[in-house]
């Protein structure tokens, strides 16, 4: 397996390796493997946020249940702080949304 080109899947730069020339065969290819690498990203990133749900309620139950006034003290202002920028996104998003569709 020889390297033939470098790829930034973020931007879609195709940087040939070295002095090679790409072919329309190499090109096409290199696209369809782009196209396959930025479906299983964003797969990924949908997976992820699914997954920071389920870490939001597990830390539901944990500060209710759980959680010492120290463990709380700990915490509080940092999930609050997060929890306000991302409910402030989220709102404003969903309103995007309900004014153009």
């Amino acid at each position: 397996m020889d390297q033939i080109a470098v790829i930034n899947i973020r931007n879609g730069e195709v940087k040939p390796h070295d002095d090679r020339t790409l072919s329309p065969e190499d090109m096409a290819e290199i696209q369809s493997w782009m196209a396959s690498r930025q479906a299983l990203l964003a797969a990924r990133d949908i997976d992820d946020i699914h997954r920071a749900v389920d870490y939001l309620n597990l830390t539901t139950h944990w500060a209710q249940s759980r959680a010492t006034d120290d463990q709380l003290e700990d915490v509080t202002d940092a999930l609050l702080l997060a929890m306000h920028d991302l409910r402030s996104v989220l709102v404003r998003k969903k309103a995007d949304r309900l004014m153009n569709g």
